[in-house]
């Protein structure tokens, strides 16, 4: 038990490293842009090469290396990410950049596939959700810690400074997995895809893997370019962004805990409809109030909130319909997350290119509209 709580603790380690090198760039893309000679929206495109690469490459990678157990594959994929890391902080073409996020998009997202079914094979079903909770606080401390953080230090250190930084820690849990995750102790990651395609029958499954999707379009659209958009809207937050961000960060760490412990009495679907009203909520407000800096920033604070308190019942809903039997499910539903939120930000970008950077919004509230329609039909066709 208690070698399964320190383990647990390297995963939420390494989600925290894998959520810093998803979105580093997000508190920095003006400063980014500045130091590529770029322009802001092109510096986005850090995050849409990454968020591409996790979604089409953790599929493709378990059916390639179905035949690797799953332990091995694992440290693979973190090897591979740690060795791509360090190739994007000695790139000096923005071009390389962009193919080398490519990668770091399939070798990280693979490993996050990976260790969450671990994760969930650590807990009893009694405390999944707490258990998930956990392992994704990883994740809300890179935000109420990471980006702020890299915000507040952008003037004296450089972003590849971070990345040696997060690469120390993947070489400490790679050495932690070596001798502790015995491949022995966990299910294969060998693929029958005759098996797994049967999942494909389950209307529940493919409702959580199109609710991800859309949600995330949202997420990457809004998000992705949130920095910039409180600055264009409001040129006097550039002295407190730091704090923005660190206020982002809470609401991401809060909304991960409360979505645990709702998780746990109500179960996932009735958490999704809940969480989908009140992104539509928070995201209609943030839109009437745009031209009011207090409010824009309250309710992009609580929206991120809701978001993170829908995003934990994602990957436990398909765990729990799968009964954790499919990798490839698993694979596929964060796969639409990472392809929603490069095509939010994709399309984001064009918007910012062709009209004001204001417009974002309506990609982010057409998306939680969306959503929510989704969780209604689910829940009058499986009255769950």
């Amino acid at each position: 038990m208690k070698k399964n709580f320190i383990t647990l603790l390297v995963f939420t380690m390494m989600s925290f490293v894998l959520q810093m090198i998803a979105v580093v760039f997000n508190g920095i893309l003006d400063k980014v842009a500045v130091s590529l000679n770029i322009t802001v929206a092109n510096s986005g495109l850090l995050n849409t090469m990454y968020a591409y690469g996790a979604a089409f490459g953790a599929p493709i990678t378990l059916i390639a290396f179905r035949k690797i157990k799953r332990v091995k594959l694992l440290r693979i994929m973190l090897m591979t990410t740690i060795i791509a890391t360090i190739a994007l902080i000695y790139a000096q073409n923005f071009g390389l950049m962009l193919v080398i996020r490519l990668i770091m998009g399939i070798s990280s997202h693979s490993y996050g596939v990976l260790a969450t079914l671990m994760v969930v094979s650590l807990s009893s079903k009694e405390r999944l959700g707490r258990t998930m909770a956990i392992y994704i606080t990883g994740n809300s401390l890179a935000m109420v810690v990471g980006l702020p953080l890299t915000r507040a230090l952008s003037s004296v250190l450089e972003w590849r400074s971070i990345f040696w930084i997060l690469n120390i820690i993947m070489i400490l849990s790679i050495i932690h997995f070596k001798l502790f995750l015995k491949e022995e102790d966990q299910v294969s990651t060998k693929l029958d895809l005759k098996s797994e395609l049967q999942f494909f029958k389950d209307g529940r499954a493919l409702s959580i893997i199109l609710y991800t999707l859309i949600m995330f379009v949202g997420v990457g659209a809004y998000y992705t370019y949130i920095t910039p958009y409180f600055l264009e809207l409001f040129p006097s937050t550039e002295g407190i962004m730091s704090l923005i961000l660190a206020f982002l960060g809470i609401a991401s760490f809060v909304g991960n805990l409360i979505g645990g412990y709702v998780l746990d009495r109500i179960g996932y679907a009735k958490s999704m409809l809940l969480g989908a009203i009140l992104q539509l909520i928070t995201m209609l407000l943030i839109l009437l109030l745009q031209p009011f800096k207090w409010f824009s920033i309250l309710f992009g604070v609580l929206w991120l909130l809701f978001v993170w308190f829908t995003g934990l019942h994602l990957n436990t809903g398909i765990a729990q319909v799968t009964q954790n039997k499919s990798s490839f499910m698993m694979s596929l539903n964060n796969s639409s997350f990472q392809l929603g939120s490069a095509l939010g930000s994709s399309v984001a970008a064009a918007v910012i290119s062709l009209s004001r950077i204001q417009d974002i919004v309506y990609i982010s509230l057409l998306a939680s509209i969306v959503i929510l329609l989704i969780q209604v039909r689910f829940h009058k066709k499986y009255g769950m």
